[in-house]
């Protein structure tokens, strides 16, 4: 059975075109099924190799039905780079407003804050909703110029509050006083010391020596926090360079040094969080 197919499939026949008056033939072609069926298969491959090489190298696709042509594909390309812009312009626009008050603490200013609330596109609630009792006890208490709570009380300090270590081994001569724009403390070291150390891990942010030949020191901490160490005699750091909390950044002059100058020996140091300066006192113990 076999052996029958297999004759019938290579057999060849005979396809002529004749005269119908005379009979007479005008051409003929001798072919066998199988030679038919490879050749139609063959120009079925053909015609699938040239729609592919036409899909490749031509726009044909910008043509067809259901496919995005170029214009629309750059379209789309163009407006992911705009978003991508904009995005990269907001985070240097955030660096640039980081290293502006940066600046500003490392000479003695304060930064101005940047309000980020789009205030046209957020609706407020401007129902006023009445004090309760606890409300004005918490008031008064934050109000009161004693207590635990009170904000004007800024010499309170328990051990376990304590955040950071101390600048160096010495005592307070000069408070922090916020109302009269005096953000720094004063520190005279115990005993002859004269080395000033991190108060905690971070990155030096800022290194100089500034005119008056006395250096100043600033370090970025986790949280927010910055350090700001100023009238050193010594900077031992550079701007970048990582400290670890106790390591020696810089030194001031020492009590009996004849060159400690106008500056005095006194370590002027300040604590900020956000932006904002903070009192010391609350965040260090000091000796």
């Amino acid at each position: 059975m076999i052996r029958h197919f297999w004759d019938n499939l290579t057999d060849k026949r005979q396809l002529s075109m004749r005269d119908r008056s005379t009979d007479k033939v005008h051409w003929r072609l001798t072919i066998s099924p199988l030679a038919l069926w490879s050749s139609l298969l063959a120009l079925v491959v053909l015609i699938f190799i040239t729609l592919l090489l036409l899909m490749a190298y031509t726009s044909i696709l910008d043509i067809l039905p259901g496919y995005r042509n170029r214009a629309e594909k750059l379209n789309d390309s163009l407006t992911e780079n705009i978003i991508r812009l904009d995005s990269m312009e907001r985070h240097m626009n955030m660096i640039l407003e980081y290293n502006e008050a940066v600046s500003s603490i490392f000479g003695g200013g304060t930064p101005a804050l940047h309000s980020t609330v789009l205030t046209d596109t957020i609706r407020y609630d401007k129902s006023r909703i009445l004090p309760t009792r606890a409300d004005t006890l918490l008031r008064a208490a934050l109000e009161s110029t004693t207590g635990e709570y009170s904000l004007t009380n800024t010499k309170t300090l328990r051990s376990e509050a304590a955040m950071f270590s101390s600048p160096m081994h010495g005592h307070i001569t000069r408070g922090f006083d916020a109302p009269e724009s005096s953000y720094d403390i004063a520190l005279i070291g115990l005993d002859g010391e004269t080395s000033v150390m991190a108060v905690e891990n971070g990155t030096v942010v800022g290194a100089e020596q500034l005119p008056n030949g006395r250096g100043v020191v600033a370090i970025q901490h986790a949280g927010g926090y910055i350090s700001i160490y100023r009238n050193l005699i010594e900077v031992l750091v550079r701007k970048g360079q990582s400290v670890d909390s106790g390591s020696v950044i810089g030194r001031i002059a020492s009590l009996n040094d004849d060159t400690a100058g106008e500056g005095g020996a006194e370590l002027g140091f300040e604590l900020w969080r956000d932006a904002t300066a903070v009192d010391p006192e609350r965040y260090i113990l000091f000796q």
